[in-house]
């Protein structure tokens, strides 16, 4: 038998609203935290990104609207407005960089400024008439056969080490940076004008290149493991 049936009646109601308080209180904490959790999640400022993107000196570098230098440069400086990473990978850049450009670890730019110059350099993207759909997978399919992509990337994207290309099947940027670096690339890679790869073939080869499956960890394929 509970304690509690030897309590008088009032002093059980007082237990009552004393459970219901703690209940509220814990709903009140809950809810703090969850609303904190959200703003902390500000939106990125681009005013600021766009801030350190001049005061950093990046367009020393890099141009200024972050189109890099051409590949006929001793010192040729990649596009990055906007750039191919994703964010997580371009913090990593910035934090432990490789050749000559200079590191900048969280005392010079925090996690936010790095967030906020991010996303200023993927709003440089350059507009595109046409929206990927999942539909124009089959003559994405057709289109990057007939332009000659499968020739440096692989009939599934998969890259090249004889090329020197990319793995870009399943793609894993925005349509805009991937439209971007088509129309400005580096490296070896020439550039696709309007005129040469309309933007609505361009759409229909970035279908194609979303459907493609993942491809399977080493562990998953038996000759590699003999």
């Amino acid at each position: 038998m509970s304690m509690w049936n030897f309590v008088p009646d009032f002093m059980r109601r007082q237990r009552t609203h004393f459970v219901l308080l703690l209940a509220v209180g814990w709903l009140a904490v809950c809810y703090a935290a969850a609303t904190f959790g959200q703003a902390s999640k500000a939106a990125p400022n681009l005013q600021n990104g766009k801030h350190i993107f001049e005061t950093q000196a990046c367009q020393n570098c890099h141009g200024a609207q972050g189109q890099g230098t051409s590949p006929a440069d001793e010192e040729a400086k990649p596009r990055i407005g906007p750039t191919r990473l994703a964010q997580p990978l371009f913090t990593n850049f910035l934090r432990r960089p490789v050749g000559r450009m200079p590191a900048y670890p969280a005392q010079i730019l925090s996690d936010a400024d790095v967030a906020d110059l991010y996303a200023y350099l993927q709003s440089l993207a350059a507009p595109v008439s046409a929206t990927p759909s999942a539909a124009d997978a089959p003559a994405g399919q057709r289109l990057y056969v007939k332009d000659g992509c499968y020739e440096c990337h692989g009939n599934l994207g998969q890259g090249s080490l004889q090329t020197g290309a990319s793995r870009i099947g399943p793609i894993a940027i925005p349509f805009p940076a991937f439209a971007g670096y088509v129309r400005h690339p580096f490296g070896q890679m020439p550039p696709y004008t309007v005129k040469a790869l309309p933007d609505g073939d361009l759409a229909a080869i970035y279908a194609y290149l979303q459907s493609l499956p993942q491809a399977q960890p080493s562990k998953n394929i038996p000759l590699l493991n003999q």
